[in-house]
């Protein structure tokens, strides 16, 4: 009998790039500029960092959407408008790799003539675990798969930032003792991807300064609408507040906004 045990990893959107467990990659993430009808071509290395162990690396595609709550969506390759999976070849597509070995993945990204303005994305997975030669034989295992991911954003044409934020409200902490959060409501009406940074004031109703947040690189695609999460540095007490949002998102753009809370 054995057990799977699957990792997730997505480097390029989340600060991580390899796992003890798995293969590591280098560049996380790459931000490339396309006309239509034009082929790119790049790499990823991948290694193995681990002492011991061969590692057996299958390759897919898939796209990544933001959920309301601005958690993190996975589906399949070519699920979306703006996906980039249609577009990208890979090679190798399975390959293995021994202890403290490295291997170039190769990509192309062909941008089709009549490709609209605007940002597209996808991700490269590399799933890694011990070829099927070393799984346990007989009794109880444990067999560990890690996939770690290899953005690639690719900006096509004229590419339009913008947004504007269109709620504000308070989250409880979800577990005692925790502080809870800010979220603010964004929407991104442009076609391009957006970074967004800057600053959260909450304020009493006497206009007094109570905490000052701060926001950085959060991800924003092309059409979401969802919530960037601000923790607050302690508890508020009960009461209303009066937070306002200044967020930047490149290119010296500002969008602002205000609203009020209740802590309950």
């Amino acid at each position: 009998m054995r057990l799977f045990c699957f990792c997730l990893l997505l480097a390029g959107l989340l600060p991580m790039a390899a796992a003890q467990a798995g293969v590591g990659i280098s560049p996380p993430r790459v931000e490339l500029r396309a006309e239509p009808g034009q082929q790119l071509t790049q790499a990823v290395v991948v290694d193995h960092p681990g002492p011991r162990g061969t590692l057996e690396v299958v390759v897919t595609l898939s796209d990544v959407l933001l959920n309301t709550d601005g958690s993190l969506l996975f589906i399949s390759g070519g699920s979306h408008p703006r996906s980039l999976a249609p577009w990208l070849s890979v090679t190798p597509l399975q390959f293995t790799l021994e202890p403290q070995g490295r291997l170039e993945t190769r990509y192309s990204v062909q941008v089709p003539p009549d490709a609209e303005a605007g940002t597209y994305w996808g991700i490269i997975f590399f799933e890694s675990g011990p070829p099927p030669g070393d799984r346990p034989q007989g009794g109880i295992g444990v067999r560990t798969r890690v996939r770690v991911g290899h953005v690639v954003y690719v900006e096509v044409g004229q590419v339009v930032r913008e947004g504007r934020i269109a709620g504000i409200r308070y989250a409880a902490p979800q577990s005692p003792g925790g502080a809870g959060e800010v979220r603010i409501m964004f929407q991104n009406t442009g076609n391009g991807l957006a970074r967004l940074g800057g600053t959260v004031e909450i304020r009493n109703l006497d206009g007094e300064l109570v905490q000052a947040l701060g926001v950085t690189n959060a991800v924003s695609f092309p059409g979401a609408t969802h919530e960037i999460a601000v923790a607050l540095s302690e508890s508020l007490e009960p009461g209303d507040y009066l937070v306002l949002a200044v967020l930047e998102y490149g290119e010296a753009t500002v969008v602002a906004g205000e609203g009020y809370i209740t802590v309950p």
